[in-house]
């Protein structure tokens, strides 16, 4: 018992010195995104909103949700892709104010509406990402984010893929 209780005051203990091994955080991000392959889609512009919990201090988990503007497909019809899945995030160089990061996603991607292969039917596909960026951190809750991915679909071999480039800001609870 007396076991138990220690525990308990050295979590309270590390409560009141913000030494969290677990730390929550919301973002929220402008998307840019370049697809190849997906038809006359040249450009999306759009926003992202994630969720995520930072481990140990270097190690992030992160589910996120991208919306993109509608844009013109095959033969004038409108699409309005969107995207949504899990990202793991590691800060592979920390100088303090400023991270450096990597991440490796997985995700769905999806074109709902559009013309694409000459027949209207909504496109649907998981995809890998991967990419790197940067992190600067004014306070201790707030967080500068700019990233690069490179999205590839998982049933494509190559044949398509998605450039993305976000800058957004993130909220760390603690």
């Amino acid at each position: 018992m007396k076991k138990i209780y220690l525990a308990l005051v050295a979590m309270l203990i590390s409560f009141n010195a913000h030494a969290f091994i677990i730390s929550p955080h919301v973002g929220l991000d402008y998307v840019s995104a370049t697809p190849n392959g997906f038809g006359d889609i040249d450009s999306l512009n759009g926003g992202a909103v994630s969720a995520g919990v930072k481990v140990l201090g270097f190690l992030s988990v992160e589910g996120y949700y991208q919306q993109y503007a509608s844009t013109d497909a095959f033969g004038g019809s409108k699409t309005k892709p969107a995207a949504y899945g899990i990202d793991l995030v590691s800060d592979t160089l920390n100088l303090g104010v400023v991270e450096l990061l990597t991440t490796v996603g997985y995700g769905k991607y999806t074109l709902d509406g559009g013309n694409l292969n000459k027949k209207m039917e909504d496109f649907e596909g998981t995809a890998y990402r991967a990419g790197f960026g940067a992190q600067f951190n004014p306070t201790d809750n707030i967080g500068i984010r700019a990233m690069y991915r490179y999205v590839f679909p998982e049933d494509d071999t190559f044949k398509k893929n998605i450039q993305e480039f976000t800058v957004g800001i993130r909220y760390y609870f603690f």
